[in-house]
């Protein structure tokens, strides 16, 4: 049997309600991480608001999650790493990431997931923080928009206090929450180490729709380098400048936090 590889979850962004595992963006993406990465990906589809609210895509991620982790698939146990799993995606998708690695902590469920990846992470709440009043021509996204999003994914089931979307937690709308969430990891005995990487310039979801920049490629570089680092910290990255937070706690349960972007 030859090497086995590290193993990634990989949930698709496209905010709960857009986007696929067979889109050509979110495909390309998964293709690169398993290339440049040399990891084994499982791209994850699940359902989408409106038809289906919030919570189906966190039940279908966490049954996708759930089957990675069974070793019952004899090519994964054959080829993969289960001892080194990952949890990977953008904006949304992280979102999605987080809730399945609380619930992981929280329920004491059998899954080891060695660290995550979230690029752009998509988190929000009542209170507007600076980054989110912040108005310049031709975001992404604007604030007025986001306040909006939740509660329609939901179909009205929840607002923006849910504590599924409101962590205590760059031209990126939601940096300032990303930045938040890469604090809180810090504290505690969540993770052993936690890296905060901020993109100059980029806005979010850039990774994806111009992958061949420089900046895109760069930040492929530490993914890959994050997940064949041993035990190397977490990655958060944010749209700006780059920054590495200290090292603090550690898990058995997740032995890094994540990669923000």
């Amino acid at each position: 049997m030859g090497r086995r590889l590290p193993l990634v979850v990989y949930f698709h962004g496209g905010a709960f309600c857009t986007g696929s595992a067979f889109s050509e963006l979110f495909h390309r993406y998964a293709f690169s991480l398993s290339a440049r990465a040399g990891a084994l990906v499982v791209s994850v589809e699940y359902r989408l608001a409106p038809e289906h609210p919030v919570p189906a895509a966190y039940e279908d991620a966490w049954v996708a999650l759930r089957w990675a982790a069974s070793r019952s698939d004899p090519w994964l146990v054959y080829h993969a790493d289960h001892m080194r799993m990952y949890l990977a995606g953008e904006s949304a998708s992280d979102n999605i990431a987080h809730n399945m690695a609380a619930h992981v902590v929280a329920e004491g469920e059998d899954v080891r997931i060695e660290g995550m990846v979230l690029l752009q992470p998509f988190f929000w709440g009542p209170e507007r923080l600076p980054s989110e009043t912040y108005r310049r021509d031709g975001p992404v996204f604007s604030p007025e928009f986001v306040d909006t999003l939740w509660p329609f994914l939901t179909a009205g089931a929840a607002g923006n206090d849910d504590p599924r979307i409101n962590r205590p937690a760059s031209q990126d709308v939601v940096r300032d929450r990303a930045c938040r969430y890469a604090a809180w990891l810090r504290r505690g005995e969540r993770c052993r180490e936690v890296s905060l990487v901020e993109s100059k310039g980029k806005d979010h979801g850039f990774h994806i729709y111009r992958p061949e920049c420089a900046i895109a490629v760069a930040l492929m570089d530490r993914v890959a380098q994050f997940i064949n680092n041993g035990w190397a910290p977490s990655l958060i990255a944010d749209a700006e400048t780059e920054h590495l937070l200290a090292r603090e706690g550690t898990t058995n349960k997740m032995r890094r936090a994540a990669f923000v972007n």
